[in-house]
């Protein structure tokens, strides 16, 4: 399978028949969860035939990963123009409270299919933790500039630490899932960047 992603016609049909399966994917995660999304369910349910659905997509992996990761980014706002350090921790603590407590865990679901097959690993970089990591990029530079965060913090490095920390201690304890566990979690990653320390 080609790791890289399938272009949509910019055709209306070829739009609305994409958008369709997205639709029916997020609604039959919030249904059934990830493991209740099939193929032959996605077709059902958005009047997409399954031979067209492999012409969008190479798995139901990729599938989920596109739909998840736009739902996410469409949920998850942007803080700014609060302190630059609580806006950051703000806005990790949304992303992973979304993932872990409002998405019924089909975040950790999806991260572990998707680290067995290559081509949904590479929309799950695309629509989910790419989006992330754009949106952490400035938000730590404000934290930087405004002298919060030391000034030569490797950012992406920085980024990786924050929530693979939380992430880990959420796959490793499944009633860690509360807002004030992942909080905890992401300041004391954090602690670690600051310039007061």
């Amino acid at each position: 399978m080609s790791e890289r992603i399938w272009p949509v016609s910019a055709r209306p049909r070829s739009q609305r028949t994409h958008q369709a399966v997205l639709d029916a994917t997020n609604d039959l995660l919030r249904e059934a969860g990830f493991a209740g999304v099939t193929i032959e369910r996605l077709a059902a349910r958005s009047g997409v035939s399954t031979a067209t659905i492999y012409k969008h997509w190479p798995s139901k992996n990729a599938i989920v990963a596109e739909a998840f990761g736009r739902t996410a980014t469409e949920a998850l706002k942007i803080p700014g123009g609060g302190d630059p350090l609580e806006d950051l921790v703000d806005f990790a603590v949304a992303s992973l409270t979304f993932h872990s407590i409002e998405s019924g865990r089909v975040f950790f679901q999806l991260l572990a299919a998707c680290s067995m097959e290559s081509s949904g690993a590479r929309y799950f970089q695309e629509y989910y933790l790419g989006p992330r990591r754009e949106t952490m990029l400035p938000l730590f530079t404000r934290a930087i500039d405004a002298g919060e965060i030391k000034a030569d913090v490797e950012i992406n490095v920085a980024i990786d630490v924050i929530f693979g920390a939380a992430i880990f201690r959420l796959m490793r304890d499944a009633t860690a899932s509360d807002e004030s566990t992942i909080r905890k979690t992401i300041e004391l990653s954090v602690s670690g960047l600051l310039t007061n320390t």
